[in-house]
């Protein structure tokens, strides 16, 4: 289980009951069947001490945003804060305690408060992608700049399939030729930092992006296996990255 803040949801085990749960709306279960769902994968937490107590509180949180709070989901998940059993993951007297209990207690208030009027849920939409392995694309700037994209593998999830990526060291304003691509080399990220990308994965690809980028009309070998550690950006933040970790704009 990957924990990194004090919030509800700042928690690998929340975040994906949360998103299950509405996705198993938006596939027409009804809020008892996602709940029993739920309850079946994440059996094996519910049978953790440690790990229980997050999946009621998540599942009671998620119910509540989608207007199907359940009497027995708001038991356990009230008794998980009253009691106490959730601190327990956290370091006495640290200010992290401090932190979980107030997030316990607003999460107390609000799952106990009247909820939202239960609407559809739309169903997900799944990623897609038909970039072959090998394909190279033409993403460009907002400085009017191109930036050489290289597809080295797709990774397929519940969520659907996304591209896994590494970076040219090109930049230019116009196409470069075939044999420029063909020899040009890999770009790492800034060589100063202790964390280094040199693998990642793009997700949703939106309207904006999709206008600035060109799938180029031949495929070049991978200059590395797509294997982890990959880092995952959304389309929308491929700026701001490029500027961050290749000093690209």
């Amino acid at each position: 289980m990957g924990v990194w803040g004090t919030g509800l949801f700042q928690d690998d085990t929340a975040c994906d009951i949360r998103d299950n749960y509405k996705d198993h709306l938006g596939n027409g279960l009804t809020g008892p069947e996602a709940t029993a769902r739920i309850l079946t994968e994440y059996k094996s937490s519910l049978d953790d001490p440690h790990e229980a107590g997050i999946v009621w509180l998540a599942l009671a949180a998620a119910q509540w945003k989608h207007g199907r709070l359940e009497p027995a989901t708001l038991a356990n998940a009230v008794d998980v804060i009253d009691s106490g059993s959730d601190l327990q993951r956290w370091t006495s007297g640290s200010p992290d305690l401090a932190k979980r209990r107030n997030v316990l207690q607003k999460a107390r208030l609000q799952i106990t408060s009247p909820q939202p009027e239960a609407r559809k849920v739309r169903k997900p939409v799944l990623a897609t992608c038909d970039w072959p392995v090998g394909t190279l694309i033409a993403y460009r700037l907002i400085s009017g700049k191109l930036a050489i994209i290289h597809v080295i593998g797709n990774h397929t999830d519940k969520g659907g399939t996304s591209p896994i990526c590494e970076l040219l060291d090109w930049t230019g304003t116009e196409l470069p030729s075939q044999e420029t691509l063909r020899a040009a080399k890999l770009k790492d990220s800034n060589p100063g930092d202790k964390h280094q990308i040199r693998r990642f994965m793009i997700f949703r690809l939106d309207r904006n992006a999709a206008k600035r980028i060109v799938q180029i009309d031949f495929t070049v070998e991978p200059l590395q296996r797509s294997v982890p550690p990959i880092t995952a950006i959304f389309w929308k933040q491929m700026d701001n990255f490029l500027k961050r970790w290749f000093q690209m704009e």
